[in-house]
């Protein structure tokens, strides 16, 4: 059997250090328990490039303050820039509550499940990258979710007011809840899993 490539393993490895911190919910981490336990088991892997999006541009910026970190979030941010080319991007088209820049504004790269380098249908492990003074809209899904933020931003659950759970905070969705996210004046960048 096909052993998973290093520098995917390299970033469930790094993620996992992070969706398990305590800044995260309860609700939140186990969550992602049954995420990562299913990616013990590995799919099958797509190394083809693909097209990029403009929000992309921002992705560099965003990586940029952990690229020489020796912790999780520097895991994470070289991982996703030797992957970038193969990154399975694609955006959200609903644009209700959304800002006007926000189709440009945003992009959506899956590293494991539909579409990822790693394709996979039981799960999704990926992440956001917006430009600076995006909002992405109200939206909801069957699948629970959870975020963890690699920069500042703001996320909004169940039409409530907004919050900033700081760089390494993040939010859990309950299947169905309506929610959204902001970014500030910076490329925000956040990590979410899902179970299908």
């Amino acid at each position: 059997m096909q052993s998973r490539p290093k520098e995917i393993q390299d970033f469930i490895d790094a993620a996992r250090i992070l969706f398990a911190a305590e800044t995260l919910s309860r609700e939140a981490r186990a969550l992602a328990v049954e995420v990562f336990a299913r990616l013990e088991q590995h799919g099958e892997f797509r190394f083809e490039k693909r097209v990029r999006f403009p929000a992309c541009d921002s992705l560099d910026s965003a990586l940029e303050p952990y690229l020489d970190a020796s912790d999780a979030f520097g895991q994470v941010a070289r991982s996703i820039k030797a992957l970038e080319p193969f990154i399975g991007w694609f955006r959200r088209m609903t644009v209700a509550n959304a800002s006007p820049n926000f189709l440009e504004g945003h992009a959506n790269g899956m590293i494991s499940g539909p579409g990822g380098i790693e394709d996979r249908r039981d799960l999704q492990l990926g992440f956001t990258v917006m430009k600076p003074d995006v909002r992405y809209p109200d939206h909801s899904h069957p699948p629970e979710e959870a975020y963890v933020l690699m920069s500042a931003g703001e996320f909004r659950k169940d039409r409530g007011p907004w919050l900033s759970p700081g760089i390494g905070g993040g939010i859990h969705n309950s299947p169905g809840a309506v929610h959204a996210m902001r970014s500030d004046d910076n490329a925000f960048l956040a990590l979410w899993c899902l179970k299908m």
